[in-house]
């Protein structure tokens, strides 16, 4: 995301990471080979509330995209946020990502047509 690499970055990375499986916001998928878990897929909700969540962080190697696993992975994870009662979800992606936007529209996504974006701002607490 464009962070500066500082003596405490790792260590913030973890702890954000660590705060997100404590609250069963994340998900990993694997695929079994020879007996061997590879992790091929990531997402999670980056934001939400009792009723809508919204997802970030969707990821899948480059050389494993195209294989349905990001869709396999969102559609699991909004499943259980359902179970939940969440039944609304939002997500952005960049309008030149037509691959993501295909796994999306696979899963029931509909473009809204509105622009959003994304500001960082610079952490100057360390």
């Amino acid at each position: 995301m464009g962070n500066t690499e500082t003596p405490n970055l790792v260590a913030n990375c973890r702890q954000s990471i660590e705060s997100t499986q404590a609250q069963a916001r994340h998900w990993v998928l694997t695929t079994e080979n020879s007996g061997e878990n590879k992790l091929v897929s990531y997402s999670a909700f980056n934001a939400g509330l009792p009723d809508i969540v919204q997802i970030g962080g969707v990821y899948t190697p480059q050389l494993l995209r195209s294989k349905g696993y990001a869709k396999c992975l969102l559609a699991g994870a909004l499943l259980d946020a359902k179970s939940q009662g969440v039944y609304q979800a939002l997500l952005f992606t960049s309008k030149n990502n037509l691959a993501a936007q295909a796994v999306y529209r696979g899963i029931g996504f509909q473009e809204t047509g509105e622009e959003y974006g994304l500001l960082l701002f610079k952490n100057n607490y360390e």
